[in-house]
């Protein structure tokens, strides 16, 4: 995988860190705005990045609390359907079935929750919100 340039780098982590602000702030659309720009500076294909897989991680997680599901969906997406994707990491396969959960999508969102889960061997629930692991426990019951 390739570095970003530090300038660069930092320069995306000041957007993303200003997005955070905004939101914390209530301001969701400068929020939502500030999050787009950060993942804009990403060069393509955004997931060849040593930074990729957090960055894109985490500005899905930051989609879903301002409930844009359908930015958050296409960012991982795009991370899950690139050569870069890590098959052993556990976060995409979560982070995807989480916005299918919130999507209303259940049956796809439990086959995310179950590749993920099989991955971490469980662990990909620990310090998530326990509606996330109910809903698996549950669903094919």
């Amino acid at each position: 995988m390739k570095e970003l340039d530090e300038r660069l780098s930092d320069e995306i982590n000041e957007k993303f860190n200003r997005s955070l602000e905004f939101r914390d702030r209530g301001k969701i659309d400068e929020s939502f705005v500030a999050m787009q720009e950060a993942i804009e500076l990403i060069p393509s294909p955004k997931s060849q990045w040593s930074e990729s897989l957090i960055i894109i991680t985490s500005a899905c997680e930051h989609f879903i609390t301002i409930e844009k599901l359908a930015e958050a969906e296409a960012l991982i997406d795009e991370y899950l359907n690139s050569d870069f994707c890590i098959s052993y990491d556990d976060s995409p396969s979560f982070i995807k079935g989480i916005i299918l959960f919130e999507m209303g999508n259940f049956k796809q969102a439990y086959e995310w929750f179950a590749k993920a889960n099989s991955i971490s061997r469980g662990r990909c629930f620990v310090e998530q919100p326990k509606k996330y692991k109910t809903f698996f426990n549950e669903y094919n019951q």
